[in-house]
């Protein structure tokens, strides 16, 4: 039997790199060819000093499944005890005994320049990866930029927070702390992290009073909210989630600004000597939550954001 599993597949739309919108759709399939092309001695992409990228691509053969082509990004760690790579499509890349797969991320283009990611875990590379893989590759006609698709919900419940009672953000391994400029807090707490821990996945909580702490409620209102309507650190966040009382009543509610945005919880087949996903689960996955499950949802923020 098949090893399952839950992954979340989320989505975003791809902008110019002042994030304005596309004048037309991207080319997907050429843009998997450029991927495919290039040379073994450039096949390792480096973004800023420690974070390194391996590229391959996944055209899957049709089956009783609606499936995509993917974009698999790996990222490459050089430690001797760690050596990751996944094998790319023209070349293969051998690993010795003591070394395994990266914890990959599956990518995905559809119309009107949605983007869709798969991600194994927080160590994966993120959205913001994509987006500096691609413009450091160089295949385009000019950079990119990526903006969340932002559900209109994000904004009532913002509207709806009278005191904050808890905040927790959490990021990935390649979370820049200057994407979080308009949110000190977090920027502070993960500089110290990098620092301290180098670059791993963070997680953190802060837990407020309902009574008491009205100043230091006011603040964590106004990192959430910087955050939420930051492109830069919504893309950066896997986790940015509250809980508050409600203006209205003053009963107790929660939001999730990551998963309760344009999200689709996914079961994938897993591989069992590594437990990260299958290119062919992640594909159909992903075709499932663009095709059927968040398609209205999609349009619906893509129309918000005109």
């Amino acid at each position: 039997m098949p090893q399952l599993n839950q992954r979340t597949v989320r989505f975003f739309e791809i902008t110019g790199p002042n994030l304005e919108r596309l004048p037309k759709d991207l080319p997907f399939e050429p843009m998997l060819d450029a991927v495919n092309d290039v040379d073994d001695d450039n096949a390792y992409v480096q973004l800023g000093n420690s974070m390194e990228l391996l590229g391959s691509v996944y055209r899957p053969t049709p089956g009783a499944n609606p499936v995509v082509p993917l974009l698999a990004l790996d990222r490459i760690t050089r430690d001797v005890r760690l050596r990751i790579e996944r094998r790319r499509n023209y070349r293969p890349l051998q690993l010795l005994e003591d070394e395994t797969l990266a914890e990959p991320s599956f990518f995905s283009i559809f119309p009107r320049n949605v983007l869709a990611i798969l991600r194994n875990s927080g160590s994966a590379p993120g959205v913001a990866s994509f987006r500096d893989y691609i413009n450091k590759l160089d295949i385009l006609d000019g950079e990119i930029g990526i903006t969340p698709l932002v559900d209109k919900n994000a904004l009532r419940a913002l509207q709806d927070v009278d005191t904050l009672t808890r905040l927790t953000v959490a990021v990935g391994a390649d979370a820049d702390p200057d994407d979080f400029e308009g949110s000190p807090m977090v920027r502070s707490v993960l500089r110290d992290a990098r620092q301290r821990l180098g670059a791993v996945a963070f997680e953190f909580t802060v837990k407020l009073s309902p009574k008491g702490q009205h100043d230091a409620s006011e603040a964590a209102i106004e990192e959430i909210r910087q955050l939420a309507s930051n492109p830069e650190s919504l893309l950066s966040a896997t986790k940015a989630q509250i809980a508050y009382r409600r203006i209205e009543n003053g009963r107790a509610a929660t939001y999730d600004f990551v998963n309760e945005a344009v999200t689709q919880a996914a079961d994938v087949e897993l591989e069992a000597e590594t437990a990260q996903p299958t290119e062919r689960s992640a594909s159909e996955a992903i075709a499932k939550a663009y095709n059927t499950d968040k398609y209205d949802d999609i349009l619906s923020a893509l129309a918000l954001s005109e």
